[in-house]
């Protein structure tokens, strides 16, 4: 699955992890002939509205984008997800950088992850 910033970056992670966020999955194996399941291709993309970058999905013009640095942690951490679930041994922090915080709270909200 290819994952888009809306910089420019692109993401390539294992469809498993990618399917972990219900909002991924539910953009991925919906039914119809909508480019981001049959591309397996989600693209972020930016129109600055504010300070912050508010994270949601290429809807159209009303939409806000994902930096890179953003969507590259979001990937980190599926994997990390996809890693530990279901493990039985303890499990390691999955540490967040005091700046992005509040970026990956809303992107862990709105990807329901």
């Amino acid at each position: 699955v290819k994952l888009i910033s809306v910089d420019g970056f692109e993401f390539v992670i294992d469809p498993k992890c990618a399917m972990s966020s219900g909002t991924i999955k539910n953009m991925l194996s919906s039914p119809g002939q909508f480019t981001e399941s049959l591309q397996s291709e989600i693209t972020f993309r930016d129109i600055k509205g504010s300070v912050l970058s508010i994270f949601t999905p290429f809807v159209g013009e009303d939409s806000f984008g994902c930096r890179a640095v953003v969507l590259e942690r979001v990937c980190q951490y599926l994997h990390y997800k996809g890693r530990h679930t279901n493990s039985v041994g303890e499990i390691p922090d999955f540490k967040i950088e005091d700046e992005l915080g509040l970026e990956l709270l809303m992107a862990a909200d709105f990807l329901d992850c």
